[in-house]
């Protein structure tokens, strides 16, 4: 059966802007693969990769399609329901569904909302060759397990599937598919390949859940990491490697272990990774760098400790600079993320945030306005305390999205005042006149005036939106 899989394209009311850049939708390469392995036909559309509209990308679909699927997360749903529906009046009678962190969230009130007729809840690889199997013969999806389905005017949740634990069972993503050359990025050498070596956090921070991948770390064996690295540098040409872990590191042997591959094997390849400031050591750093890493993505989120203890980080301001300083020392590049305007944070505290992050050396930092994200603890409280409606995510799944700002503004920190923060944090890091050097000699060597036209335009669409 043929499956065409669609990630829609970008528009800046989806709040999915990347500053970095466009990388590939690695959740759908993976569906892909295991459809593909079990003898069916998947077709990927990267409307967000291609510049497509909705429109372009639908009459990109195969007239045989047996059945078209959209990827979502929760902030991109507006522009997902609205290129669903332009599809669905191309393929009138063609089965749709949905998956992606959206639909984990909010399985009945997502296919309530849309023309979709089922949605995927969880992992989508096993239910997505299950689909297949059912549509080609002819049977329906409204019992199907791990599937929210349309069924005699109602809609019906059923039984969640388990949790993918052996990730090694799945076929690696299969990136052939994608258009791996328009793929870019602000940071990363090109060609580059995106990967996972595990899937979940351990961890508990207030503002982040991990409901979409079952509240628990999934490691893959060092063994399948390494092995799928070689196959992005032999068969791919990758130059970089961008881990997507959320926390490497937080398996240390695990972590250790693909290091020591990585050198065995003669592997030669840059890639970055993401991690936790207080999981790295100068042992797995030295690891790290002699393996070919060279950048650390580092969650500090906050330069107080008071406000990292709301956000139930479990670390320190003290910590941030030993592990900022010890990154430095062998030789990393560091990227720090902070957010802004945290419930309770005071005018007093963001300033501090700011000045933290100018003074830590970093190379490179993000900022974000904090949101209430949904089937977060953050979320949950906000509702608790009134700071957000109840009805809030039920409206902007629906499509009746208020006008007013998600920040937690209040009398003090208002939301013009959370903006004008957050434009000139990034404008105090970035135009220090060291930085502006040495960014600028990065770009030179990395891309030229091309890598720098496209981090500006992609700085301006982050501003703009």
């Amino acid at each position: 059966m043929k499956a065409v899989l669609i990630r829609a394209g970008g528009d800046s009311r989806s709040g999915e802007t990347n500053i970095t850049g466009c990388y590939p939708p690695l959740g759908l390469a993976y569906v892909a693969a295991s459809l593909r392995e079990a003898g069916h036909e998947p077709v990927v559309l990267d409307a967000e990769a291609m510049g497509w509209t909705a429109a372009e990308a639908a009459a990109r679909i195969p007239a045989d399609a047996g059945w078209i699927g959209f990827t979502s997360t929760t902030t991109a749903w507006p522009v997902v329901r609205e290129a669903a529906a332009e599809v669905r009046r191309r393929f009138p009678s063609t089965p749709m569904i949905a998956g992606g962190p959206q639909v984990t969230a909010f399985p009945e009130a997502t296919i309530e909302a849309s023309v979709f007729d089922a949605g995927v809840m969880g992992d989508g690889e096993r239910t997505a060759v299950a689909i297949c199997e059912r549509l080609a013969a002819g049977r329906t999806l409204a019992d199907l397990p791990g599937c929210v389905a349309r069924a005699d005017g109602a809609i019906r949740a059923n039984q969640p599937v388990p949790w993918i634990e052996d990730l090694d069972s799945l076929p690696l993503p299969a990136l052939d598919l994608l258009p791996m050359d328009r793929y870019r990025s602000v940071l990363v050498d090109e060609p580059f390949v995106t990967m996972i070596a595990s899937r979940g956090c351990p961890y508990r921070c207030d503002f982040c859940s991990q409901i979409y991948d079952g509240d628990t770390l999934r490691p893959r064996s060092p063994e399948a990491v390494v092995d799928e690295i070689a196959r992005a540098v032999d068969r791919f040409g990758a130059r970089e490697i961008v881990l997507f872990d959320e926390t490497f590191g937080a398996r240390r042997k695990a972590a250790l272990r693909i290091c020591g591959l990585i050198r065995e094997r003669g592997i030669r390849v840059r890639w970055n990774a993401r991690t936790r400031i207080d999981l790295v050591d100068r042992e797995l750093l030295a690891a790290m760098r002699d393996a070919g890493c060279h950048t650390l993505h580092l969650g500090i989120e906050s330069g107080t400790d008071r406000v990292l203890k709301l956000m139930n980080k479990r670390i320190t301001t003290a910590q941030v600079r030993d592990a900022v300083r010890l990154a430095r020392d062998l030789g990393f590049r560091t990227h720090g993320y902070f957010m802004i305007g945290y419930p309770g944070e005071t005018r007093a505290e963001i300033e501090a945030t700011l000045r933290f992050s100018r003074a830590l050396g970093l190379d490179w930092a993000s900022y974000t306005i904090t949101l209430p994200h949904p089937r977060t603890p953050l979320g949950d409280r906000a509702v608790r305390d009134g700071a957000l409606r109840p009805d809030y995510w039920t409206d902007h799944v629906h499509g009746r999205r208020p006008a007013d700002e998600l920040f937690f503004a209040s009398a003090e920190c208002t939301a013009d005042h959370l903006r004008r923060a957050k434009r000139r944090a990034y404008l105090r890091f970035y135009l220090r006149p060291g930085i502006l050097a040495r960014n600028t000699a990065f770009f030179l060597r990395r891309g030229g005036l091309r890598r720098a036209a496209y981090a500006f335009r992609l700085w301006l669409r982050e501003e703009l939106r």
